[in-house]
């Protein structure tokens, strides 16, 4: 993992900040902003392994042994250490008490409380690719309140720091939303993109001019998965299906009991490329695809 050798995000704090991210090798002297190499929150390391999982087997199978059942990712904490790093001791305990209110879950609950997803904030962060450094985030608040940083006598205007962060969704996302409206709205086939290596959940915006077919059916024939909407009594608007929290919508008002088949759940988006094909899309003038690349 090199998000240390890049600068990451987690509400109003900067960490490595001194790193301008704009060359191959951050490390390189030319990368290295000199306005803060003795004022910043330095990340010299950053762990997103230890993860949950739940077995769905049943409770006298665990007893007994079984053919194991499905097995699901659970949450996913991320472990933050490093440096507070500062130009006098004031300002020492300024960057201290700025990050204590920075993971305060008290004061993420007020920040996070309308975004979307909702109750929780992007962890902006980078890694290095052979294919060119990819910005991702994981959607997050605070693991164990505030971090763990103090002060010490004769520790000078650098103070060590520990903190944590929960991942309630386990993937990692990439930071840019790719946006993709179908070109082919009469059965044929259209191809929507997924460019990390884990399923990702989009939201597909469905345009409606006036009443739609009983049928409207949107089918992703990668993953096997269709969904079947009657769209026969409604009027013009947008409709959103959420794949994610699995809701459909239209302009905030729940619209759900419009399914005729198929889950919402299911329409996520496999890695790489999948084929999407559309019919009965009578008075449909669009439909768009809104995703994330979703990473391990």
């Amino acid at each position: 993992m090199s998000a240390h050798r890049h600068q990451a995000t987690w509400r109003s704090l900067i960490f490595n900040r001194r790193y301008l991210d704009v060359g191959a090798d951050p490390d390189d002297v030319a990368n290295i902003d000199s306005a803060y190499t003795h004022s910043d929150y330095t990340l010299d390391s950053f762990d997103p392994t230890p993860l949950s999982m739940a077995d769905l087997r049943e409770a006298r199978q665990f007893l007994e042994g079984a053919e194991p059942n499905q097995a699901f990712e659970g949450v996913r904490l991320l472990g933050l250490r490093g440096r507070i790093v500062a130009s006098t001791h004031a300002d020492l305990e300024d960057k201290t008490w700025a990050m204590y209110e920075a993971f305060s879950p008290a004061a993420c609950r007020m920040a996070f409380v309308a975004n979307d997803p909702p109750h929780v904030g992007p962890f902006d962060f980078k890694r290095d690719s052979v294919a060119g450094t990819l910005a991702l985030r994981f959607y997050a608040r605070p693991g164990i309140g505030r971090p763990v940083v103090f002060g010490r006598r004769q520790e000078g205007n650098v103070r060590p720091y520990v903190a944590r962060l929960i991942a309630y969704d386990p993937k990692a996302y990439a930071v840019a939303e790719l946006s993709t409206a179908l070109g082919n709205l009469a059965g044929g086939a259209n191809t929507v993109s997924n460019p990390g290596n884990l399923p990702t959940d989009p939201k597909i915006e469905i345009v409606l001019s006036a009443a739609g077919h009983a049928t409207f059916t949107i089918a992703n024939q990668t993953t096997g998965h269709t969904i079947v909407f009657d769209l026969d009594a409604e009027t013009a608007g947008t409709f959103t299906l959420d794949v994610g929290r699995a809701t459909f919508a239209k302009a905030g008002v729940n619209k759900l009991a419009l399914r005729v088949s198929g889950y919402p759940v299911n329409q996520f988006l496999a890695a790489g490329d999948n084929t999407i094909v559309v019919t009965n899309a009578t008075s449909v003038t669009s439909v768009t695809f809104k995703r994330r690349a979703a990473y391990a």
